[in-house]
């Protein structure tokens, strides 16, 4: 139209001139010449004509930020080393600034997560999302915005399939293919099944409301724009909508008639759904805020029962680390030591009759007998200093008689008659580990006129015929049926040993040959012939043990008795008996 009024303006010579003009020159030639100078031309007023475009209606920049983010891709993936050097520089500000948002994020939702989880209101909104059949964390965001726009849809109108979505979280939070094509089946539905508007257009579906969305539809020419979203959806969502497919209609207009099906052509309407993706928080109401007294005091019954418990804990190896100490104690040995029941403490140990008592050495210690629980079993010690003190203990039942230890050597001295110096000799003969000589002795004076004891045959004698009482009166059980040597009598023939050996030098001052008969017998149970063999295996194992320990094969002879035949014996008879015989060895 303002071609033919100019025309109209112009005089007949200059429409000629401009006819002939058109006739000379053609579209071709002016297009031959812009094209020849279009660079001169466009460089004077390119950067200008950007600026005014992008005041104007801002598409500038939704047209050139994907082609920058491409470039950049592309230069990442063919120069990343030229890109690593250009960008290391910010790489450490970028990375303190990006850890420094994600734990102030961290912390903001911690906080509130904690205020909303152990109050009233936390377990009221449990239960409430609980019985919505959604996240704790949805139901949150629920209560939490008054609105928020949770995922957009972009859909090619003609047939129905996805070209673009985007969402809020980091994931979809629906099938975006399934809910496209939900949403085309039921535009359409809509649009054959009810009664068309006056101005005879289709009618279109607008808005769906379900429990938990509401979906939001902007129609175009060739796209339809789909939005879920959480709350009361305001206008400004409607408008903002509205702008995005104007926008993509714009610039992407092409794309969309000539749509076939691939969908990776818009991938860079990114932005311009984003821009859709609006929320906003619901106002602070001035209510004083609730503290959350039950999980503040769950909290610190917490924190003092730990506290507690460590230090029951703590204690426990304290006083553990102190019972290990009672294994420096002479004369015991610790076998075990360990916690149980949390807080008390077990042991066991091997303890000599002549040292301290566990009561006594914990109450030296200080410990408390009430958390401590022990075991012991008795056995002989070859410390030194238990051994002293079994001296030092035997000597002062001798009035008269002292001893005095120089390098671990008893050296004894005073007064004594014949009787008790022998009874000396015999006591110190029976202490284990000390290796006793009757030289020792030699230093003890007799009082008055007595004569030395080896003059005196007739005390000797009864000395000897003591002690061969004694010894006799040892006895070693066995378990029915069995031959094998316990503990407990190994421990009685280490004693019975040195009982023996303590005989033998009696018995050589006096001449005489001592020799020890081991009888073996069994109970009346099994046959004659069984009994017989085992009551033999007995005295042999005693006899055997015996060698063991020290003494010569020559005096010692095992008999089996077989079985005694007592009403008064019983399990008793399960035993080896011993009978010392003496001779003359002139």
């Amino acid at each position: 139209m303002s071609n033919a009024s100019d025309d109209k303006d112009l005089s007949d010579d200059e429409q000629q001139m401009r006819v002939l003009r058109d006739l000379l020159l053609g579209d071709h030639y002016v297009k031959q010449a812009l094209k020849a100078n279009a660079r001169e031309v466009v460089s004077d007023v390119f950067s200008e004509a950007l600026y005014d475009r992008q005041q104007r209606d801002g598409s500038v920049n939704n047209v050139i930020l994907p082609l920058v983010e491409k470039s950049v891709e592309h230069s990442v993936a063919n120069h990343s080393e030229q890109m690593v050097g250009a960008l290391y520089p910010l790489v450490g500000s970028l990375v303190r600034k990006s850890v420094t948002a994600f734990i102030t994020d961290l912390l903001e939702k911690t906080n509130s997560l904690i205020e909303n989880s152990f109050t009233l209101k936390g377990i009221k909104w449990r239960f409430k999302a609980r019985q919505a059949g959604v996240s704790f964390s949805q139901y949150v965001a629920s209560q939490t915005f008054a609105f928020r726009v949770e995922q957009v849809f972009l859909i090619h109108r003609e047939t129905g399939l996805l070209l673009n979505t985007i969402s809020s979280g980091l994931q979809a939070t629906a099938d975006a293919d399934l809910v496209s094509a939900m949403l085309t089946a039921i535009n359409d539905f809509v649009a054959d099944s009810f009664t068309p508007r006056s101005d005879k257009g289709e009618q279109q579906l607008d808005v769906v409301k379900t429990d938990d969305f509401t979906l939001l539809l902007t129609q175009g020419p060739s796209a339809i724009l789909v939005a879920a979203i959480s709350g009361n959806v305001p206008q400004k969502v409607a408008n903002q909508m509205q702008l995005s497919l104007e926008e993509i209609h714009r610039l992407f207009g092409r794309q969309l008639t000539q749509f076939k099906g691939d969908a990776s052509v818009f991938i860079d309407t990114e932005h311009q759904l984003r821009a859709c993706l609006l929320a906003e928080l619901k106002p602070q109401t001035q209510q004083a805020k609730k503290r959350p007294w039950l999980a503040w005091g769950l909290l610190i019954f917490l924190t003092l029962f730990t506290t507690y418990l460590c230090v029951k804990r703590w204690q426990a190896h304290e006083l553990l680390a102190a019972i290990k100490e009672i294994d420096q104690q002479p004369g015991i040995v610790l076998l075990d030591a360990y916690i149980h029941d949390f807080s008390r403490v077990k042991f066991s140990i091997l303890r000599d009759p002549s040292a301290i008592t566990i009561d006594k050495w914990l109450s030296q210690n200080q410990l408390p007998e009430n958390l401590i629980d022990h075991s012991e079993r008795a056995y002989a010690s070859l410390d030194q200093a238990i051994i002293q003190q079994k001296v030092n203990n035997i000597v002062s039942d001798f009035v008269g008689i002292e001893v005095d230890w120089q390098s671990q050597i008893a050296i004894f001295s005073g007064t004594s008659t014949n009787l008790a110096k022998l009874r000396l000799q015999t006591e110190l003969s029976k202490v284990v580990g000390l290796n006793f000589q009757p030289q020792w002795l030699e230093p003890i004076r007799l009082k008055g006129g007595e004569s030395n004891a080896a003059d005196d045959p007739t005390i000797i004698r009864a000395i000897l015929d003591l002690n061969i009482a004694k010894l006799e009166h040892n006895f070693i059980t066995f378990e029915q049926g069995q031959s094998t040597l316990s503990e407990q009598a190994i421990e009685k023939l280490l004693v019975l040993k040195d009982e023996f050996n303590n005989l033998l030098s009696l018995a050589q001052g006096q001449g005489l040959s001592l020799g020890l008969i081991i009888m073996g017998a069994s109970d009346p149970s099994g046959s004659n012939t069984f009994n017989k063999a085992l009551s033999q295996k007995r005295a042999d194992a005693v006899q055997n043990k015996l060698q063991e320990l020290g003494i010569a094969r020559n005096r010692l002879n095992a008999i089996g008795l077989g079985v005694i035949e007592l009403k008064t014996s019983g399990d008793g008879a399960r035993k080896v008996l011993f009978n010392v015989v003496y001779f003359d060895a002139n």
